[in-house]
C-alpha cells in the first residue's frame, strides 16, 4: 500500500501539520444536520448526523475543514511530486456513503471550489489506508446539492468530473503546490457517521 511521503495534517502536535479544524453544519436555511469535532490523544473524532433540508427535499452536509487564513492565505507542503491524497482513518459507520475528501489551492472560495472527491470504507472498524488519486480523482467542478461531479442540479447546471476530456477541472501540479485548506465531509446522504483521524497527506501508488 502507499505510504506517507508527506503529512499535511495530524493531530499529534507537530508544528508542521497542525491546523485548526472548523465544523459547518448546513449553512443554507432550516438546514437540520449536525456534528461534532474533538481530538483525543492524537486522533481527531468527527461525529454527527446529516439530516434532509426540508426546503431542498435532499440531504444536506456537515464538514470540517482547517480554517487558518480563511483556508486561502494559509500554506501546506507541496504535495505536487505525488500521485495520492492519502487518509488514515477509522470509523463505526463504514458502510455510511456520503464521506469525501477535500482540499482548496488558487481560489478565493475554498469551501465550493475546493477540489473534492468522495471515499469508500472498508467494512471494518481497524484503522484503514484510503488512498486517492489526484488525477483523475479530484474535481473542482461538483454540485452544491449533492457534492458530486458529472451530475445535473436541479437549476439545470451541469458539473464535470476530472478527465482527459475535461482537463481544467482536475488539480494541477501548480495547484498540488498551493494547497491552502484541507476538509471533511459528510455530505449528500442523510444517516449518521462516525470517523478518526489519524493523519491526511501525500503518497505515491506503490
Amino acid at each position: 500500500e502507499p505510504s506517507f511521503g508527506q503529512v499535511l495534517a495530524s493531530f499529534d502536535g507537530a508544528a508542521s501539520s497542525r491546523w485548526h479544524w472548523r465544523v459547518t453544519n448546513d449553512p443554507v436555511m432550516g438546514g437540520l444536520s449536525t456534528s461534532s469535532w474533538a481530538v483525543h490523544g492524537a486522533v481527531a473524532v468527527w461525529n454527527g448526523t446529516v439530516k434532509v433540508v426540508p426546503s431542498l427535499r435532499a440531504p444536506g452536509f456537515c464538514t470540517a475543514a482547517t480554517w487558518d487564513g480563511m483556508g486561502i492565505t494559509a500554506r501546506f507542503p507541496d504535495v505536487s511530486a505525488f500521485t495520492h491524497l492519502l487518509l488514515r482513518v477509522r470509523s463505526r459507520t463504514a458502510a455510511y456513503a456520503g464521506f469525501k475528501v477535500s482540499f482548496a489551492a488558487n481560489t478565493l472560495n475554498p469551501q465550493f471550489k475546493s477540489f473534492k472527491a468522495d471515499f469508500a470504507l472498508a467494512p471494518t472498524s481497524d484503522w484503514q489506508l484510503v488512498a486517492i488519486p489526484f488525477v483523475p480523482g479530484f474535481s473542482n467542478d461538483w454540485s452544491p446539492y449533492d457534492g458530486e461531479c458529472g451530475g445535473k442540479d436541479p437549476t439545470g447546471r451541469t458539473h464535470e468530473c476530472c478527465s482527459k476530456e475535461s482537463p481544467k477541472v482536475c488539480a494541477s501540479k501548480r495547484d498540488l503546490a498551493a494547497i491552502s485548506q484541507v476538509g471533511l465531509w459528510a455530505e449528500g446522504h442523510a444517516g449518521a457517521f462516525h470517523l478518526e483521524v489519524d493523519r491526511i497527506g501525500a503518497g505515491n501508488a506503490p
